[in-house]
Protein backbone atom coordinates (compact mmCIF):
# COMPACT_ATOMS: atom_id res chain seq x y z
CA UNK A 1 0.00 0.00 0.00
CA UNK A 2 1.21 3.48 -0.85
CA UNK A 3 -0.13 6.47 1.03
CA UNK A 4 0.51 10.09 0.05
CA UNK A 5 0.37 12.28 3.16
CA UNK A 6 0.01 16.03 2.90
CA UNK A 7 -0.01 16.94 6.57
CA UNK A 8 1.87 19.64 8.45
CA UNK A 9 3.07 17.43 11.32
CA UNK A 10 3.15 13.82 10.23
CA UNK A 11 4.70 12.32 13.35
CA UNK A 12 2.21 13.76 15.82
CA UNK A 13 -0.70 14.05 13.45
CA UNK A 14 -1.00 10.49 12.21
CA UNK A 15 0.98 8.47 14.72
CA UNK A 16 1.78 5.85 12.08
CA UNK A 17 1.05 2.70 13.97
CA UNK A 18 1.47 -1.03 13.56
CA UNK A 19 -1.79 -1.32 11.62
CA UNK A 20 -0.20 0.48 8.69
CA UNK A 21 3.27 -1.00 9.24
CA UNK A 22 1.97 -4.56 9.47
CA UNK A 23 -0.04 -3.99 6.30
CA UNK A 24 3.12 -2.97 4.46
CA UNK A 25 2.10 0.63 3.87
CA UNK A 26 4.68 2.95 2.38
CA UNK A 27 4.48 6.69 2.84
CA UNK A 28 5.16 8.49 -0.43
CA UNK A 29 6.85 11.86 -0.76
CA UNK A 30 4.82 14.62 -2.40
CA UNK A 31 7.25 14.60 -5.31
CA UNK A 32 7.02 10.86 -5.83
CA UNK A 33 5.85 9.79 -9.27
CA UNK A 34 4.29 6.63 -7.85
CA UNK A 35 0.51 6.21 -7.80
CA UNK A 36 -0.80 6.21 -4.23
CA UNK A 37 -3.47 3.82 -2.99
CA UNK A 38 -4.76 6.55 -0.67
CA UNK A 39 -4.15 10.26 -0.13
CA UNK A 40 -4.50 12.09 3.20
CA UNK A 41 -4.71 15.88 3.20
CA UNK A 42 -4.82 18.09 6.28
CA UNK A 43 -7.53 20.74 5.87
CA UNK A 44 -5.36 23.03 8.00
CA UNK A 45 -3.06 23.47 5.01
CA UNK A 46 -3.52 26.78 3.22
CA UNK A 47 -3.67 24.99 -0.14
CA UNK A 48 -5.74 21.99 0.99
CA UNK A 49 -8.72 22.46 -1.34
CA UNK A 50 -6.52 23.24 -4.33
CA UNK A 51 -4.51 20.08 -3.56
CA UNK A 52 -7.70 18.02 -3.41
CA UNK A 53 -8.76 19.33 -6.84
CA UNK A 54 -5.29 18.76 -8.33
CA UNK A 55 -4.89 15.26 -6.90
CA UNK A 56 -8.44 14.23 -7.83
CA UNK A 57 -7.63 15.13 -11.44
CA UNK A 58 -4.39 13.13 -11.30
CA UNK A 59 -5.87 10.16 -9.44
CA UNK A 60 -9.62 9.92 -10.19
CA UNK A 61 -10.05 6.49 -8.55
CA UNK A 62 -7.95 6.97 -5.41
CA UNK A 63 -9.51 7.67 -2.01
CA UNK A 64 -8.72 11.18 -0.78
CA UNK A 65 -9.26 11.52 2.96
CA UNK A 66 -9.19 14.97 4.51
CA UNK A 67 -8.51 15.50 8.19
CA UNK A 68 -8.58 18.32 10.71
CA UNK A 69 -8.16 18.87 14.43
CA UNK A 70 -11.80 19.87 14.81
CA UNK A 71 -14.92 19.23 12.78
CA UNK A 72 -16.04 22.12 10.59
CA UNK A 73 -19.05 21.14 8.51
CA UNK A 74 -18.47 23.88 5.93
CA UNK A 75 -14.82 22.84 5.43
CA UNK A 76 -15.79 19.18 5.10
CA UNK A 77 -18.47 20.02 2.51
CA UNK A 78 -16.01 22.21 0.59
CA UNK A 79 -13.47 19.36 0.60
CA UNK A 80 -16.08 16.91 -0.68
CA UNK A 81 -17.12 19.38 -3.39
CA UNK A 82 -13.44 19.63 -4.39
CA UNK A 83 -13.24 15.85 -4.73
CA UNK A 84 -12.43 14.43 -1.30
CA UNK A 85 -13.80 10.97 -0.61
CA UNK A 86 -13.97 11.13 3.18
CA UNK A 87 -13.14 13.10 6.32
CA UNK A 88 -11.61 11.97 9.60
CA UNK A 89 -10.61 13.68 12.81
CA UNK A 90 -6.81 13.78 13.07
CA UNK A 91 -6.79 11.35 15.97
CA UNK A 92 -8.73 8.77 13.93
CA UNK A 93 -7.28 9.23 10.45
CA UNK A 94 -5.14 6.09 10.72
CA UNK A 95 -8.26 4.01 11.41
CA UNK A 96 -10.16 5.67 8.55
CA UNK A 97 -7.35 4.96 6.09
CA UNK A 98 -7.11 1.35 7.28
CA UNK A 99 -10.86 0.91 6.84
CA UNK A 100 -10.95 2.53 3.38
CA UNK A 101 -8.05 0.36 2.25
CA UNK A 102 -9.66 -2.66 3.91
CA UNK A 103 -6.66 -3.17 6.20
CA UNK A 104 -8.70 -3.27 9.39
CA UNK A 105 -9.58 -6.69 10.70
Amino acid sequence: MKILLLCHDLTTLLRLDSTWTAAGATVLKRTSGEKPDCIVIDLGRRDALAEVVRLRALHPNVDIITCAATFDGDAVEAAKAAGATDFAARSFVDQRVARRLKLAG
